[in-house]
């Protein structure tokens, strides 16, 4: 009967020992002075600023007040049944850009009677313009990323020697063959 009582203790030793305070947590006070608290991500906002006009050196990067992007004109080429126009973005925000903060561009050239006569895009098919990106940002670009944009629009690229390309808050004036 001796070799049972030290099995028959062990219940009774755990649950003492489970009431002791030395496995429990210390009391560390009142529990109400916890705040919980969530910070929303920064979000991207435009500012409303006029269109910056560059007239020379327009492969240069132009920095967008507005969207606080830069963008450098990449030139042109015969492509996509039309003429392709390269620009790179570079976000300079610390947050996306979304894909829909930059509206479509628009392209004008000169008509010869002093005025400008707007250039269409060509409509992008993505069967038929099979070595084209989808026109303009199908995704946010990240903050400090860079990508290039191209846009096809019906028109030869001779034609644009004295034309006007606009993105964003900025414009492009001159001879967009670089």
């Amino acid at each position: 009967m001796k070799k049972y009582l030290p099995l028959a203790c062990t219940p009774l030793c755990l649950a003492a020992l489970s009431g002791c305070s030395i496995l429990q947590p210390p009391d560390v006070g009142p529990q109400d002075n916890i705040v919980v608290s969530s910070s929303e991500p920064p979000t991207f906002e435009a500012k409303d600023v006029d269109a910056h006009e560059v007239t020379s050196n327009l492969a240069a990067p132009v920095k967008d007040e507005g969207l606080n992007v830069e963008f450098e004109l990449q030139g042109l080429y015969s492509g996509g049944g039309g003429t392709v126009l390269t620009v790179k973005i570079h976000n300079l925000n610390e947050v996306p850009l979304p894909a829909d903060a930059l509206a479509e561009p628009t392209l004008e050239r000169a008509d010869g009677n002093g005025g400008w006569a707007t250039v269409d895009p060509v409509p992008y098919d993505p069967e038929v313009n099979v070595d084209l990106a989808a026109p303009g940002l199908d995704h946010p670009l990240g903050a400090g990323a860079s990508t290039n944009l191209q846009y096809v629009y019906n028109v030869a690229p001779g034609n644009l020697w004295n034309a006007r390309f606009s993105i964003g808050n900025v414009r492009y004036v001159g001879d967009l063959n670089l």
